[in-house]
């Protein structure tokens, strides 16, 4: 029987793409609120997106807690050495050697699921713009709480604007995201990770299924 590393547990898989379909939602709902198109009824719309909004707050609570007490937290603890040199190795490989085809600097291991740019990237939205997104959702669904003015805007229209920038980042982010999960050894190899756990891709015995 073939032996693997499971980088994924099950439970940060189905995280993951749960996370997608409800992020793919909140961009089309958002955008259907945002321009006005016709596609189905506005509050239908609005009510669609406020219950994948909800979802999503407690699937990233889920989340912080699976990083603090399942094991995964483990992989974005910042080293001196993923500052530098390794954002500048990176750097550099993301740059020039990805299309040499020279050796990942920092290639997945037991100890490593992410390398120095990733995991600095993913941290700070982790711990920045996510939160933001939050607050600014939960500050437009109970808009009936918020100050009638706010650093000279109505109050309801600055807490619009600042979610609407969040959602703008966040789409970059994920094209940005599907580029970078094309980085490894083949195309498909972290696709494929995140979707079985292991390079294999096979459920195998005697495997730990944390993270």
């Amino acid at each position: 029987m073939k032996s693997a590393v499971r980088h994924y547990p099950l439970w940060l898989r189905a995280w993951h793409w749960s996370n997608t379909v409800l992020f793919l939602v909140l961009l089309a709902t958002g955008i259907h609120m945002h321009y006005g198109f016709q596609v189905i009824n506005f509050d239908a719309s609005v009510l669609i997106h406020n219950v994948a909004g909800v979802i999503l707050i407690a699937f990233y609570l889920f989340y912080i807690y699976g990083n603090l007490f399942m094991g995964n937290g483990r992989y974005y603890i910042l080293k001196r050495e993923d500052i530098w040199p390794g954002i500048l190795n990176q750097a550099i490989y993301y740059l020039n050697g990805i299309f040499l085809g020279r050796p990942h600097p920092y290639p997945h291991d037991a100890d490593r699921k992410f390398n120095p740019i990733q995991k600095l990237t993913y941290l700070a939205v982790i711990l920045l713009p996510f939160p933001a997104i939050i607050i600014t959702g939960l500050a437009l669904l109970f808009s009936g709480m918020l100050p009638l003015n706010l650093m000279g805007m109505p109050g309801i229209a600055f807490w619009a604007v600042a979610h609407t920038c969040m959602a703008y980042f966040f789409s970059i982010f994920m094209v940005v995201h599907l580029y970078l999960a094309t980085t490894g050894h083949t195309i498909c190899e972290l696709y494929l990770l995140m979707l079985f756990g292991d390079k294999t891709g096979h459920e195998e015995e005697g495997v730990s299924s944390h993270g």
